[in-house]
């Protein structure tokens, strides 16, 4: 009976502990006619502050995503961003590639930000692996959240700007 209280208690502290947060936005990102994904941020008040934590961001994925692309953008933007001249891409790139999978229609995946050094990789609900390193989860954020982001009006609406 203790191993199955432990076990139970086990799960459910797997699971993402954004309970607490509220909406502060969501936008959905499309590529000419196709729907890619649908992105939402949570924060404690439903209001976002830049480098405020905790943070959470969801993706909700609309097409089958191959980890290797995946990558590729993340890598794409963040030079694009320049966080690569002050960050250790390289270094993170390959934690993520340990981390996340392929990724199939209707998958969810979620960046749980309890600091801008501390971040949780969550598939479905259930964690895939943390990233613990300095700044990691603001210049992950960034990548949605600057407002040098490639895509301005999905920025605008996941902060509740529009």
């Amino acid at each position: 009976m203790l191993n199955a209280i432990l076990l139970a208690a086990l799960l459910s502290s797997a699971s993402v502990p954004n309970s607490a947060l509220q909406k502060v936005g969501e936008a959905q990102l499309r590529w000419l006619f196709w729907p890619i994904y649908q992105v939402s941020l949570h924060s404690p008040d439903g209001q976002y502050q830049p480098q405020r934590y905790p943070m959470s961001l969801s993706i909700h994925y609309l097409r089958d995503i191959k980890q290797s692309a995946l990558l590729e953008a993340t890598q794409d933007e963040w030079q694009r961003l320049g966080v690569c001249q002050q960050a250790p891409c390289q270094r993170w790139l390959g934690q993520l590639a340990e981390i996340w999978p392929d990724l199939q229609q209707g998958d969810q995946l979620q960046l749980f930000a309890a600091s801008a050094d501390q971040a949780t990789f969550y598939l479905n609900g259930q964690a895939l692996g943390k990233m613990n390193d300095d700044l990691f989860s603001q210049h992950f954020l960034d990548i949605w959240l600057s407002e040098n982001s490639r895509f301005p009006e999905q920025q605008q609406a996941l902060v509740g700007g529009e």
